[in-house]
């Protein structure tokens, strides 16, 4: 085990579900969606919510199986050392791939937001430094973090979102499913995705300090993401419009420029950009952590800490060259969806069901 003892709360637990997924979908999802659905789009996020407290099941029901175990421990106790250390192997690539592609898009924002003539070297460096130094002391000093974070997440959401009460326009949102229930799910996949992010909960859920009240607190995680992403969709559209929200890449920040506050206080896309920020840093750091526990678990290292420096550097390299610009990293993120709901929802639908037969066998004999 990478580290002993560790055990974080169910309150920790949820900030960190929450804040890690709702960092960049809730910039980029009402864009995306808006490409699919239009003045619907709010309908993907009702049903990729769905689809999200389904996966919170999937591994809900792992833990319950295998309460000591992480999710790669459950793929070697279930397929065995070689085809299940095959299978461990992979998700781990999948944790590291992962924080690679948000530490290249913590980069790229900075270069738009910031300053397009300082390096993309040196931003991302400096966000592989933050989370290696995060990783280094531990999930419960990370989550403690997150904590703060997710009140400051939740509270500037909910300010933003009730400032622009008056710039609403509900028509925009009729006729509301003009094109039938089905034709808008063209674009489920990538709000299933969005959702999916929480699956790092698989690798920290055995370290929770479990009540009755745990499952619970994990559901309630999914139930906040959903209504953040779901008012970021509705204020998008109700101010902008359906067509208009698909032209912009950061419609959120847009529409939140045009806030002011007793006709002095304004600028508050600043707040928007540092919550993406914090968010960022705990989704990179979560991810990190999972795949150095990941390795750690499946190569019985003794002294995992000694792989951060080497892991930081390979995804300061990564992500130096996994992309051209923003544009590409829309598109993947938009064409391959399926990719991440693979490793999400899929693989560990069929771990799951794997295990139910491998237990019911055993108990047969």
């Amino acid at each position: 085990m990478m580290e002993r003892a560790v055990v974080i709360s169910n309150q920790q637990m949820l900030a960190l579900v929450v804040v890690a997924t709702i960092g960049t979908s809730s910039l980029y999802a009402p864009s995306t969606l808006a490409h699919y659905a239009g003045r619907d789009s709010w309908y993907l996020v009702v049903v990729g919510g769905a689809i999200g407290l389904l996966n919170i099941f999937v591994f809900l029901w792992l833990n319950r199986m295998y309460p000591e175990k992480n999710l790669i421990t459950i793929c070697l106790h279930v397929f065995g050392r070689w085809f299940g250390g095959l299978l461990a192997l992979v998700f781990i690539f999948y944790f590291l791939d992962l924080a690679t592609w948000v530490l290249r898009e913590f980069s790229q924002f900075f270069i738009i937001t910031l300053d397009p003539a300082i390096s993309m070297t040196w931003y991302l460096i400096a966000g592989a430094i933050m989370c290696a130094y995060a990783v280094y002391y531990g999930l419960e000093v990370f989550a403690r973090v997150a904590e703060i974070i997710f009140v400051v997440t939740t509270f500037t959401f909910l300010a933003i979102y009730m400032l622009l009460i008056s710039q609403y326009h509900p028509e925009y949102l009729l006729p509301v499913l003009e094109h039938g229930m089905v034709k808008p799910l063209k674009g489920l996949m990538v709000s299933v995705s969005w959702f999916g992010d929480l699956m790092f909960i698989s690798m920290i859920i055995r370290h929770v300090r479990h009540t009755k009240h745990t499952p619970y607190y994990a559901m309630a995680a999914v139930g906040v993401i959903f209504c953040i992403l779901l008012l970021a969709v509705l204020s998008c559209t109700m101010i902008l419009g359906g067509e208009t929200t698909a032209t912009f890449t950061y419609p959120s920040i847009s529409l939140i420029q045009n806030i002011s506050f007793f006709h002095n206080i304004e600028r508050f896309d600043a707040a928007l950009v540092a919550i993406w920020v914090m968010s960022s840093f705990v989704k990179i750091t979560v991810y990190f952590w999972s795949a150095l526990q990941g390795l750690s678990d499946l190569l019985r290292l003794r002294q995992p800490r000694r792989f951060i420096v080497p892991l930081a550097a390979a995804f300061v390299i990564c992500s130096k060259y996994k992309a051209w610009g923003l544009i590409e990293i829309a598109s993947f993120y938009d064409k391959q969806a399926w990719y991440f709901v693979l490793f999400q929802f899929f693989v560990p639908s069929a771990l799951l069901l794997a295990a139910h037969v491998k237990e019911k066998y055993r108990r047969s004999r």
